[in-house]
């Protein structure tokens, strides 16, 4: 079996050492998840697998023609390309077969005999040579890509370069996925997807044919990916067979076995040292002594684990709780530049000792979850409605980028030290301590931390301000599994409300009491855990497409014109108006009630789980119903105009 092997791998920057002694296998079979903490050697492992870092020892092993494929954190896409261009930039050897292709049907209209003859059968190689790299399904493939990343086939033809940085990473991740490598190492993947897309490379991984070796902080994604775990700590490489929750059972299994077995080994040996010391010198027992004192020497020691790696230690203190009612949302409207994000959304949440709620806020990227945040914040204005908060509410908020919220030119002392009432020295230190920055990074400029560094002093600043309401915005984004654990067991103990926006499906249902999802610029809420709410969300989301399909269609049967009644002596001309309004307002009612029913039709299509599972097709329908609305919206507003046409000829009965 063909596999890339790395054999004794040692690499040490400075005096750490970053990897000692590591070696792992990887065949087209492995399904690997490469976990430890932050700065623990997983990205550099990679970058070693890849030969891009010498070694100081070690060996690197790979097949000839092996091709490996690596998904880093740093998108490398050509500007002015478009997205379509860019995707179909990764296949050098089928572009070059192309070029070559077209160059020769140009050349054959002026060669004759010998060299049309050469010219032929190159012409007819470049065409295997397509037809060998799939040229014919690669269209078919980049659609069902793009679509199952979150991407319209109408952008396909949009500059990369307008791609916001989320989705600059989702072509980068296209890109690595359509080559069809051997093996594909990746670094974070689901970072900057939502959950549908998650949930998509989730099951194009488990049919992908080759090998995957994977870092990530995504538990869920874990669990449901790898069959085999990889934790590098203090530079030693332990696998581990299984997925990350099997991880963790048998490395707390192994600890506790091991401390068990020292432990009684300790206490054999103490006691066999206590019979040698005491009979070494008796006349009767000295042979008997020396001979366990030999048989000690020949023992070897069972280590005790050394002492877990430490942690950052999160305790969100409720020094002042809020009232019963935290806010009342009352038909929010926002738009951006036109773009409707949500229209009616209303809302109540409500504390209590007994209960303190923990909100999660899920939705498609771009439907508006930050931007409530924003409008709770005041940071922006709701276009209609308004948010009533309740008494003593006090919000503390953590964005998802955290420089919207931090000073880059601050340091990290300073930083904390600003959110804080007058704190001696030392105790801002133990704080900052308390979230792993020691020593000299305290005077580390904000601007030159890395992304799990500045969720680490977010997080400590807004612990230090102790809000009785947190908003957090993807609090788990750059955070290694031990973070995240340490900032879960403290939401957990928290007993004030949480408003939290995530995608990390291992968090939520840890700790949600609510969900509420932004579907169709409507907010449909849950009272419950996340995994019951999944298995009732196709029914919510039906119920919520119908309820708004049905306010429009209500909207028209109280909004009619009114039976509009001339006087016996009125103009021919105006009696001609009144009945050119009444037929065209019945024809536009008429084709009104059309359209419901096909975009009723539609959803319930959409529904179907072979469409689901059938991107390109759901992508197509995605479409239609686009269109659809805009037709509806359309109709929707020539029916007002001869409505209020009609309303402005005469008196009402």
């Amino acid at each position: 079996m063909m596999m890339l092997q790395a054999s004794n791998l040692s690499l040490s920057y400075g005096s750490q050492q970053v990897l000692e002694d590591v070696s792992i296998k990887v065949t087209t079979h492995s399904r690997i998840g490469l976990v430890g903490a932050n700065g623990g050697g997983k990205s550099t492992l990679l970058k070693c697998l890849m030969r891009e870092l010498p070694l100081d020892e070690g060996k690197i092993s790979v097949p000839p023609h092996y091709r490996i494929q690596c998904l880093t954190q740093n998108p490398h896409l050509t500007a002015g390309n478009t997205l379509k261009e860019e995707l179909y930039s990764v296949f050098t050897e089928l572009n070059e077969a192309k070029a070559e292709e077209q160059e020769l049907l140009e050349d054959l209209a002026n060669l004759t005999g010998k060299e049309r003859e050469v010219a032929l059968k190159r012409l007819a190689m470049t065409q295997e040579t397509q037809e060998r790299m799939g040229a014919v399904d690669l269209d078919a493939n980049i659609s069902r890509m793009i679509t199952g990343l979150g991407f319209t086939l109408e952008e396909l033809n949009q500059p990369v370069e307008l791609f916001s940085g989320g989705w600059q990473m989702r072509i980068n991740l296209a890109k690595v996925l359509l080559q069809g490598a051997d093996i594909i190492l990746m670094d974070e993947p689901t970072n900057h997807l939502d959950m549908e897309a998650c949930q998509w490379l989730e099951n194009f991984l488990a049919q992908y044919p080759g090998g995957i070796v994977v870092v990530s902080h995504d538990r869920r994604f874990l669990d449901e990916v790898v069959t085999e775990i990889a934790e590098i700590e203090r530079g030693s490489l332990t696998l581990y067979a299984g997925n990350y929750t099997s991880y963790m059972e048998q490395k707390e299994e192994n600890r506790n076995r091991l401390i068990a077995a020292a432990e009684r080994q300790q206490k054999m040996l103490a006691e066999q040292q206590t019979f040698v010391d005491r009979f070494r010198a008796s006349a009767t027992k000295s042979t008997q002594a020396k001979s366990r004192e030999k048989q000690l020497a020949k023992i070897e020691r069972i280590e005790a684990p050394p002492a877990s790696l430490r942690k950052m230690s999160v305790k969100f203190p409720l020094k002042n709780p809020s009232g019963r009612e935290v806010f009342t949302l009352r038909n929010i409207k926002k738009a951006f530049t036109e773009k409707p994000l949500y229209e009616g959304v209303s809302a109540t949440l409500e504390w209590t000792k007994e209960a303190p709620q923990r909100v999660f806020i899920l939705g498609a990227n771009g439907c508006g979850k930050t931007t409530l945040f924003k409008l709770l914040m005041g940071i922006e204005k709701a276009d209609e409605g308004n948010i009533v908060f309740g008494n003593r509410v006090e919000l503390g908020y953590y964005a998802q980028h955290q420089l919207q919220i931090l000073d880059a030119d601050t340091t990290v002392y300073d930083t904390l030290e600003q959110a804080m009432p007058a704190t001696h020295q030392s105790e801002i230190r133990g704080i900052l301590g308390r979230f792993l920055f020691s020593n000299d990074q305290v005077n580390k400029k904000v601007g030159v931390l890395s992304g799990g560094e500045k969720g680490r002093l977010a997080l400590a600043r807004l612990m230090v301000t102790s809000p009785n309401t947190l908003l957090l915005d993807e609090p788990t984004n750059h955070l290694d599994i031990p973070a995240q654990e340490a900032v879960e067991s403290a939401l957990k103990d928290y007993q004030g409300t949480i408003i939290c926006i995530s995608h990390d499906r291992y968090f939520i249902q840890g700790l949600a009491t609510q969900i509420w999802e932004f579907h169709e610029g409507q907010l449909v809420t849950f009272d419950g855990s996340y995994n019951n709410y999944m298995k009732k969300r196709k029914q919510l989301l039906a119920e919520a497409s119908a309820k708004k399909a049905g306010a429009v269609k209500q909207k028209l049967v109280i909004g009619q014109a009114p039976n509009v009644v001339l006087a016996e002596d009125a103009p021919i001309q105006a009696r001609k108006d009144l009945k050119y309004l009444q037929k065209n307002l019945k024809q536009s009612e008429t084709k009104m009630a059309k359209l419901q029913a096909t975009k009723a039709e539609l959803l319930e299509t959409m529904a179907e789980p072979a469409v689901v599972q059938d991107y390109l097709r759901l992508d197509k329908l995605s479409l239609e119903l686009e269109s659809l609305e805009k037709e509806v919206e359309k109709e929707e507003a020539k029916w007002e105009t001869l409505a209020l046409q009609l309303s402005a000829m005469g008196a009402t009965v």
